[in-house]
């Protein structure tokens, strides 16, 4: 348990209440709320979102099934351990109680030493869960991200790709596609070497990290090409945004050893078009592909739009 886990007792009879209240200060590391029926508990249940419920089964107005009913309905409430405290001893219910999503069960009058113990288990399942939780997204997030530069990969962008061309033909509205490549980067690393080369892409990959808006999307696309995809924006702006990129990176110098050097990219930009057949995610790729590749056949260091 950590310093901060609050546990919310739910019971009519004041003196129960009262009587785990203490039971539960003893170890030293719990706060402790109260409420007197399955509604109130809820409530509070909702608004201070204890890490563990311990809910007496019967009350007026609202039961200990009624709290697990209102908890059902809110799915972000579920991983909130909810141990019911039941005078009944039969089988049956207990089950009852399980499949109506009891966490466990404690026979009243409960043992002390019991009770704590569940207490202390289920709140360390919890912390176990939440954690694990946790660290599933924070791998996901790494399938995500291209190590190098830090900006989303391949995967990410081919997943997104395909939701704003969905947004851009169900409402209409603009999406445009830059595909850029560094110049000459062969060269670079033949000449200066890989990590000068990787010093190249980790900048290419800050200058659009910062450079694009909020609501553009920015990946490496593989080597050293990367894509920007822009929704709400036709290619006139599109272009301006790419001529912005391509002379704040020509402006950047790397160092390499005793020497530095500056770096240009080309890059093309596309579309989303549907009376052209650019009309969904591999078109509007090989459209801007296309224009990058006219791009570097014009000279390199410049912006096409197809």
């Amino acid at each position: 348990m950590t310093a901060t886990s609050t546990v919310l007792v739910i019971d009519d009879s004041p003196s129960i209440r009262g009587t785990t209240r203490n039971l539960l200060l003893t170890e030293g590391d719990l706060s402790v709320l109260e409420a007197t029926d399955g509604l109130s508990g809820f409530r509070m249940l909702v608004e201070a979102k204890p890490d563990l419920v311990l809910c007496d089964l019967e009350m007026p107005l609202a039961d200990g099934r009624k709290f697990l009913a209102l908890r059902r309905s809110r799915p972000d409430l579920e991983d909130v351990p909810v141990i019911m405290l039941t005078a009944d001893n039969d089988a049956d219910q207990k089950a009852d109680l399980l499949d109506l999503g009891a966490t466990d069960y404690v026979t009243k009058p409960f043992h002390a030493r019991e009770l704590l113990a569940r207490v202390r288990v289920h709140l360390r399942i919890c912390q176990l869960t939440l954690a694990l939780r946790a660290a599933n997204e924070r791998l996901g997030e790494i399938a995500d991200t291209d190590a190098l530069t830090g900006l989303p990969n391949r995967r990410r962008f081919d997943e997104l790709l395909i939701v704003e061309v969905a947004r851009a033909k169900r409402y209409g509205s603009p999406l445009s596609l830059a595909m850029v490549d560094v110049d000459h980067f062969k060269g670079v690393n033949d000449r200066f070497g890989h990590d000068v080369g990787d010093t190249v892409l980790r900048a290419l990959g800050q200058a659009l990290g910062v450079g694009v808006r909020e609501t553009d999307f920015a990946a490496r696309f593989g080597g050293e090409e990367f894509a920007i995809l822009m929704p709400h924006t036709g290619p006139v702006e599109a272009r301006v945004a790419a001529e912005r990129l391509r002379r704040s990176f020509h402006a950047v110098v790397h160092a390499a050893g005793n020497d530095s050097l500056s770096c240009t990219v080309s890059i093309g930009v596309a579309a989303y078009d549907a009376s052209k057949g650019v009309d969904d995610g591999r078109t509007l790729s090989k459209a801007a592909d296309t224009a990058l590749y006219r791009a570097k056949s014009e000279g390199r260091d410049r912006v096409v739009v197809g």
